[in-house]
């Protein structure tokens, strides 16, 4: 049994309880939105952009549902990946 807090919403409910099968459905739409905000903002190609994701820390957060990283916007996936690119550390926002 799940106790929620007044302010808990079916939103957050939902989340907190997303199937495999939602998640499988939303990863790539999130992957697709983050690929072209880089393509946008870089001026990369599709295969770097690709590269550049894939080849990374937080990628491996995204890819995991338990990690919720699916739940940031595609703005900010971005910033936590540029982050990463030039620390070489993923720093996640509290």
């Amino acid at each position: 049994m799940q106790i929620l807090n007044k302010k808990s919403t079916f939103v957050d409910i939902h989340i907190s309880n997303m199937t495999t099968k939602e998640f499988e459905a939303i990863l790539p739409l999130k992957v697709e939105s983050v690929i072209e905000k880089l393509i946008e903002q870089k001026k990369f190609s599709l295969e770097t952009a690709l590269s550049y994701l894939y080849d990374s820390q937080l990628y491996s957060f995204l890819e995991r549902e338990e990690t919720k990283m699916w739940y940031y916007s595609p703005m900010m996936l971005v910033s936590l990946l540029e982050n990463e690119k030039k620390t070489g550390i993923l720093t996640l926002p509290e």
